[in-house]
């Protein structure tokens, strides 16, 4: 009888774990659906299901991990990345992933590390330099972070969001006509970027250029810009 039963459990057990695994799939493929959707509430419950029937699944953690740092949930973030990075330690995304939460809730080192090793599994992974150039800028160490930006934008030359990020550190640095060259280039590869606009007419006013700082905060005024209105009014 009791060879029986554990023929039996041994039977049994291979065709649970493969049903398992087949929920703990679909589950995964619903949460990636509405996550595409930007449903990410109703993606959370779905990867959640997933991990709990297959924790040791990279994907399934990497995949809770994104959902829980869209909702700005960082202590859970932060456990499935770890989570993510210690089932696969060679992946740059989980890497990222991790440095990203990090840098928000301000372990501003660890955070360095972990994108310094995702840049060495993928060589100028542009998202990774990105977070890099942002944790300098809170850091408030200026210059490496228009250096690290010159580098995303040497891997992708029309990256609108670099170019004016990086004006806005040059503006900071008082390298004013750096920074009037960045939100050019920024205006150049989205016309419709006011925010840009904005930037571009207080460097040109920090720089004795009334006429044209002007011209460039009447429009980003006209576009919606309130900070443009205003301070187009105190000229």
């Amino acid at each position: 009888m009791r060879r029986s039963a554990l023929l039996l459990v041994t039977v049994l057990t291979p065709c649970l774990s493969h049903a398992q695994s087949k929920i703990a799939t679909a589950l995964y493929k619903e949460g990636v659906v509405l996550g595409n959707q930007g449903k990410v509430e109703e993606a959370l419950p779905k990867f959640q299901g997933a991990v709990g029937l297959e924790p040791k699944v990279f994907l399934f953690q990497l995949k809770l991990a994104y959902a829980y740092e869209m909702l700005k949930r960082y202590p859970e973030a932060h456990a499935a990345y770890e989570q993510a990075v210690a089932l696969n330690p060679r992946s740059p995304e989980a890497r990222r992933g991790l440095a990203d939460v990090l840098r928000r809730v301000r372990f501003l080192d660890e955070a360095e590390r972990q994108y310094r090793q995702a840049l060495k599994l993928r060589r100028g992974y542009k998202e990774a330099l990105v977070g890099l150039a942002y944790l300098y800028a809170d850091r408030g160490d200026l210059e490496r972070s228009a250096q690290v930006y010159a580098e995303v934008l040497k891997a992708d030359p029309k990256d609108a969001d670099a170019a004016f990020r990086a004006a806005n550190v040059l503006w900071r640095l008082k390298r004013f006509e750096e920074a009037t060259a960045y939100y050019r280039k920024a205006l150049t590869i989205r016309p419709d970027f006011h925010d840009a606009r904005f930037g571009l007419g207080i460097t040109l006013r920090d720089m004795g250029d009334t006429e044209g700082a002007r011209r460039e905060l009447k429009a980003a005024c006209e576009a919606g810009v309130k900070q443009a209105c205003k301070r187009l009014f105190q000229m």
